[in-house]
This record gives C-alpha cells, sequence and structure tokens, in this order.
C-alpha cells in the first residue's frame, strides 16, 4: 500500500475532506506529514527485513552476521567496490564443509581478497622415485619437450613439472611436501566493446589494438567457475592471453569444421561475454575461425618498419573418411593476423579496410582513469567530485552517436538552421553530452563558451578516445567537466573560468597534461581518479585537488600551480610539485616538493624526498625511518624505504603499482594501514592480511600456506 496524503484522506468521511476543501486543504497538509513519517518507518521495516539475509543485508550488518558464524574479525575494506566479505560470509558454511582440501583453499583466498586464485599442492610438484606398484605417469622427472604449452607454464601456478624438494619456507620456498600455495592475480581484465584499431606503420594493414598504439599484451576476460569442485584453469583467472592456447583452440576449430563436427571453443565461445577477441572489418565481423595466431614482432633489418603477414588462405585437410578438405577463409572472407602478447594485428597482403574494430580486454589494477567500469560512485561517497552530472542539471543532453550528432565534432560546429541549433554546443546554455562509444575520434576544438557549463562524459562501460588537444576559453561563469574519456592531447584552458572538473579521465602524459594561462582567480580544478600529465598554471588558481590520481610529469616537473592551494589525497606524483600551499595525505611525492607558504597546512602518512620544503609533517617517510640515525644510518634508511614501482610506463598493465619489495613503510604506511600513493583505494594491505587471517582455521595440521602475487 502506498502511504500518502491522498490515501489517509480518502479513508475519511466525504465529509470532513468537503470542509478541508473548502478550508484551503489544511487537514491534508497535516496529514501529508504524518504520511511522511509513515514511510519512513515502512522503508525502515523494510530494511529491518532485508539485512536479516547476507544476500540483502546493507554493508554494515556483515561483521554481525560473520559475528554470528563465528568468521574471524577481519580488517575493514572500504574505498573500493571490487571487493567485501558479503562473499566470506555467505560461503563460510559452505566452505567449511570442505574444510581441509585445495579447493576450498582457492574458493577462500577468492573470497576473502577479491582477486582470482588458484592452490597448488607443491608435494605434487616434489619430483620423486615412483614404487612400482603405485606409478604416477603425469608426474614425470623431466619435462616433455615436444610438448611446447606445458612448457610455456614452467614454474607458474599452472606448471605441471618436477622440482627437486625445496626446504626453504614460504614464499621464498615453493616445492615441499607440506606447501600449499595460492597464486593470486592482482590485476584486473577490462573488456573494450567495439574499440577503433590504430594504424601502426607507414604501410597499409597493420593495426594495434591499443588507440595508442601501445604494444601491451592483451587479457583474459575471466570466466567465473560454476562450480567449487572446480580448481582455476588458465580461462578462469586475468592473466595476458597465452598464445599457443589461442592458437591451439583456433587449428582444432577449424579442423572441427572441416570434419563436420561442433567445435569445442572456450576462449572464443560465443557465451554471456562473447569470445576473448572480435575484429570487424568495415562494419562486417570477421568469422572466429578467419583469425590467426601470428608472431608480429618487426622484421630485423627492414624500414620502414614491416611485419609479417598471414596467408591470403590456409587449407585444412578432413580427417574424416569422405569428407572434403576445406579451405579458410570462404568466400568474401579474409583472414586477420593477431599477436596477442604484442597487442598487433595485421591484414593479408592486398587487403585493405577504412576502419577495423577490435573487441578485446586489457588489463589494469583497479577502476582509475578511463575505463569500461562502472562509474557510479560508492554508496557512502560524500565528495562532490566523486559525483555524476545529473542530465537534470542541463538544458540540453546530447547522446552520441545518434543521427542527429554522429561525432563529437558536429555537436561543436556552428548550426546551419535553427531545428540544428538543439543538437549543437551553444555558448550560453548548460550542455551535457553522453558518448556511447569505445571508437576513436580525432579533433581539436578551440572553444570559447562564456556563461556555459558544458559536460562531457563517456556512457557506463564505455571508453571513447579523443585524438587531438582540447582548448577551452570563458569567462568567470564557465564550467567543464569531463568524465570517462582517454584523451590523446593537452587540455588547455584560457583565461578566467569558474570550475573545470575531470572525473575517472586519461590524458596522455607525453602529450603535456593539463595546462593553464591567463589569470584565474576563481577557476577551481578537481581531478577524481584520474591518469594525467603534468599540471601547470602561470597565475594563482583558487584551489586545485587532485585525489586517488596518478600525475606523471615523466621524471620533470608533475604538479606547477603557482601560488595556487593544493591538496593532494591519496595520489602518486611522479615528478616535482610547487605550489603556494599544500593539504596531503596518504600520498607518494616522487620528486622534490617546494610549497611557499610553510607555516600553513599540513603534509600526513605521505613519502617525500629528505630535502622538500612542504609544511609541518606528520608519520612521513623517510622522517620516520631516519629520526635519531647517524648520517650514513639515515641515508641508508632513506634508500631503503624509496618506493619502487612495477611500470611507470603510461598504459602498461601495472603502471604505478608498488613492487612487493618496496619497504613496508610504504606499502603500509597510509593512516588506515593500506599503501600509500594511487592505489590507496585497493586497500591491497587489508585484503592480504584477511586472507592471512582466514587460512589457519582452514588449513590441516602440519601443512603451510602463502599468497604468491603472479600480477
Amino acid at each position: 500500500m502506498k502511504i500518502d496524503a491522498d490515501a489517509l484522506l480518502d479513508l475519511l468521511p466525504a465529509f470532513y475532506r468537503t470542509r478541508d476543501a473548502e478550508q484551503g486543504v489544511p487537514l491534508r497538509a497535516l496529514l501529508g506529514v504524518i504520511a511522511g513519517q509513515g514511510a519512513l518507518l515502512d522503508a525502515d521495516l523494510q530494511r529491518l527485513y532485508d539485512n536479516a539475509f547476507i544476500e540483502t543485508c546493507e554493508d554494515w550488518v556483515v561483521p554481525y552476521i560473520g559475528d554470528l558464524l563465528g568468521v574471524r574479525a577481519l580488517y575493514p575494506v572500504s574505498g573500493t567496490a571490487a571487493f567485501g566479505p558479503r562473499a566470506l560470509v555467505a560461503n563460510t558454511l559452505r566452505l567449511r564443509r570442505r574444510k581441509g582440501t585445495a579447493l576450498v583453499l582457492e574458493e577462500l583466498a577468492y573470497d576473502s581478497t577479491g582477486w582470482r586464485a588458484r592452490a597448488v599442492e607443491f608435494f605434487e610438484q616434489v619430483a620423486t622415485s615412483q614404487h612400482t606398484n603405485h606409478p604416477r605417469p603425469h608426474a614425470m622427472r623431466t619435462p616433455d619437450l615436444r610438448q611446447p604449452r606445458p612448457l610455456e607454464r614452467i614454474g607458474g601456478p599452472f606448471g605441471s613439472e618436477a622440482h627437486t624438494a625445496d626446504v626453504r619456507a614460504l614464499p621464498v620456498g615453493r616445492y615441499n611436501l607440506p606447501n600449499i600455495g595460492l597464486f593470486l592475480w592482482r590485476l584486473q581484465a577490462y573488456p573494450v566493446q567495439r574499440g577503433s584499431a590504430r594504424p601502426a606503420t607507414t604501410r597499409a594493414g597493420f593495426y594495434t589494438f591499443d588507440p595508442l598504439g601501445l604494444p601491451h599484451p592483451l587479457f583474459n576476460r575471466a570466466r567465473t567457475e560454476d562450480d567449487i569442485s572446480h580448481l582455476a584453469e588458465p580461462i578462469n583467472v586475468p592473466e595476458p592471453l597465452n598464445w599457443r592456447d589461442l592458437h591451439a583452440e583456433l587449428e582444432a576449430r577449424r579442423q572441427a569444421l572441416t570434419d563436420g563436427e561442433e567445435p569445442d571453443d572456450r576462449y572464443f565461445a560465443d557465451d554471456a561475454g562473447g569470445p576473448v577477441l572480435k575484429v570487424w572489418l568495415d562494419g562486417q565481423a570477421v568469422a572466429v575461425e578467419n583469425l590467426l595466431i601470428c608472431d608480429l614482432a618487426p622484421i630485423p633489418g627492414v624500414a620502414p618498419e614491416d611485419w609479417r603477414r598471414p596467408p591470403a588462405s590456409i587449407t585444412v585437410p578432413a580427417r574424416k573418411p569422405g569428407r572434403p578438405d576445406r579451405t579458410f577463409p570462404a568466400a568474401g572472407g579474409v583472414l586477420v593476423g593477431i599477436d596477442p602478447r604484442r597487442g598487433r594485428l595485421a591484414l593479408a597482403a592486398g587487403v585493405s579496410a577504412t576502419a577495423v574494430e577490435l573487441a578485446y580486454s586489457y588489463g589494469f589494477p583497479g577502476d582509475i582513469g578511463a575505463g569500461p567500469f562502472d562509474p557510479r560512485p560508492d554508496p557512502g561517497e560524500t565528495d562532490a567530485l566523486a559525483a555524476l552530472n545529473d542530465p537534470a542539471d542541463f538544458d540540453v543532453h546530447l547522446r552520441i552517436p545518434s543521427a542527429d550528432t554522429p561525432t563529437l565534432a558536429t555537436a561543436f560546429t556552428a548550426p546551419a538552421n535553427p531545428a540544428e541549433a538543439a543538437h549543437r554546443v551553444i555558448a550560453g546554455r548548460r550542455t551535457l553530452i553522453t558518448l556511447d562509444t569505445d571508437g576513436t575520434e580525432s579533433l581539436s576544438p578551440a572553444l570559447d563558451l562564456p556563461d556555459t557549463h558544458l559536460a562531457i562524459q563517456a556512457a557506463q562501460g564505455r571508453r571513447p578516445v579523443l585524438v587531438g588537444d582540447f582548448l577551452l576559453k570563458g569567462n568567470a561563469s564557465t564550467r567543464l567537466s569531463l568524465g570517462g574519456l582517454l584523451l590523446d592531447g593537452q587540455l588547455q584552458l584560457q583565461g578566467a573560468l569558474r570550475a573545470v572538473s575531470l572525473r575517472h579521465c586519461s590524458l596522455v602524459p607525453a602529450r603535456g597534461g593539463i595546462a593553464h594561462s591567463g589569470a584565474a582567480t576563481d577557476l577551481s580544478l578537481g581531478l577524481y581518479r584520474c591518469l594525467c600529465g603534468p599540471v601547470r598554471s602561470q597565475k594563482p588558481l583558487a584551489s586545485v585537488i587532485l585525489r586517488d590520481c596518478l600525475v606523471d610529469g615523466s621524471a620533470a616537473v608533475a604538479v606547477d600551480v603557482d601560488d595556487s592551494p593544493l591538496v593532494v589525497s591519496a595520489c602518486t606524483l611522479l615528478g616535482t610539485t610547487r605550489a603556494g600551499r599544500l593539504e596531503a595525505g596518504n600520498t607518494i611525492f616522487d620528486g622534490l616538493v617546494s610549497i611557499a607558504r610553510r607555516q600553513e597546512g599540513c603534509v600526513r602518512y605521505c613519502y617525500l624526498p629528505p630535502k622538500s620544503a612542504t609544511p609541518r609533517r606528520h608519520r612521513c617517510q623517510p622522517d620516520l625511518v631516519i629520526d635519531a640515525l647517524s648520517a650514513a644510518e639515515a641515508k641508508r634508511e632513506a634508500r631503503r624505504v624509496t618506493p619502487a614501482f612495477t611500470s611507470i610506463v603510461f598504459g602498461a598493465p601495472a603502471y604505478g603499482q608498488l613492487t612487493q619489495g618496496t619497504a613496508v613503510e610504504v606499502r603500509r604506511g597510509a593512516d588506515d594501514g593500506a599503501e600509500m600513493g594511487v592505489w590507496h583505494l585497493l586497500q591491497q594491505a587489508q585484503r592480504e592480511a584477511n586472507l592471512r587471517l582466514t587460512l589457519e582455521e582452514y588449513l590441516r595440521f602440519g601443512l603451510e600456506a602463502a599468497p604468491l602475487f603472479v600480477t
């Protein structure tokens, strides 16, 4: 029943309704107040019912339900939608029924960390002399050199080779009878639905999957395991695609089609997620059997750069009597060569295409920068920078592509007639543009928009790519909001603007990042969960706010905002930082920091180079570890706690990720015990600690287990 004023008024006799209407409906107003309180009570009762079940309860209820089951106290994990303890509590009884098995340890690792996992019992890989009464044909002392696919997996989580016993403790030692390894994949696979390939060389027919032309590997979109009794396989984890596995499956598919059988696809199965790779040439999908796995490394000594090309056709001999041989591709088709290790694609000689589109997945640690993920903020998020644009706040909402505005460049052109004005960006009007595409568009707009609020955002699950510099001028009432965009160019801001905010955007560092010229004392510049090049301003701004960002100055200048107040929270700044005032927390400053007004502000739980000039510091590194040490010891300790990154190359799968060798003072040095820097939001230290806490209950006596990070 809907509780509102009209519903309550209908319960009264008509006499009272008539008198109430004659006197200006005061009774109805009173019933409206009562109905409002009744609706709150009804919603509270509904929440109370939902909170009785682990599947529907609110997050704060999960620990209480876990306590009823005796789940050990877990470290709270907040700030990331990638993981929560709900699955561990929900599966507790099921896990306890199978306690002591490798299957349970694998499921436990996934439920307690949110990372894909594989449990390996290392005693199975210890080389031993076999008894003739109990032969183990699968446990060969030496690998079979005629089987290249297992050789690719040696030393990894899916290796089947035998090793001599290693008596060292985990995680340094592995192959011993009591040891169990829990291999964890910290990187995630992000699927691009239909991105634009980028021409790679001056020769026609060569492309890269990456829209920026970066040679990075393609990743597997992990398939969820259907049953707890199933150990994870390569297809169940977000690892770089193995070219031998893909090659074997495509060869088997072509053979099955030749023999008139149904292909047994896994990576290329047309399930809910679709194949791991898909190609369109001029809008026409390329059949899976027409894909070839190739080595597309540059041919040595050839200039301009040249790669090998796939053949025009291949013939597969039939294995069944009476079946004819079959040639691929069929009439009208094209063979396409793919190198998953380098993210490259090649067309056969003489084949050309105006547009090459791709569906694939790339690897990255988390939801930072532009990407095909859910951009909605966490329910408890209060920061205005994290909020999505509300279409109700705008006069015009344009969706691109559409019949009236097929491209973003079209939206920026001047209207030829009044009918087109409704589909164009016009000064003085609040306009929201949603890009529902993963494609690439080249444009270099120079916009002058006084008294305008322009917002450009990606649709959910999309990552549009814009190539070219973006220039904006305006006045003290001009606002710009960008969300979910990959910008291969510089964002140039000129003159007096009111506010510029970027949310989940990636700006290629080599293109120049964000630069402001002119005076804008009222401009507020805010970046939330962005990857960006250097941020510069020639004149003081009202404020510069960076939250959960990686600002890459390529070892030069990361932030130089004159005398502006700078607020930095959980960021990694690769390069020097210069500002007027500074408030910072949980941040890694990789270069020297120079702040003009050091009597204001504070720096908390950060890493800064020792000679930085900052406001007062609270529990920062290396200050804590060098306190009261001699000069020689202080120098050695400062070097020990210097952050080390897996990669500082933009676009690399582990971009900005701290290595496992980084000092624990940095990896667990934030105010909540997480790591400093941009990946603070992943709460990796807490997730690892939760796994270690829960392991003891599920391990058999005498066994030792430890997490081993694959990525």
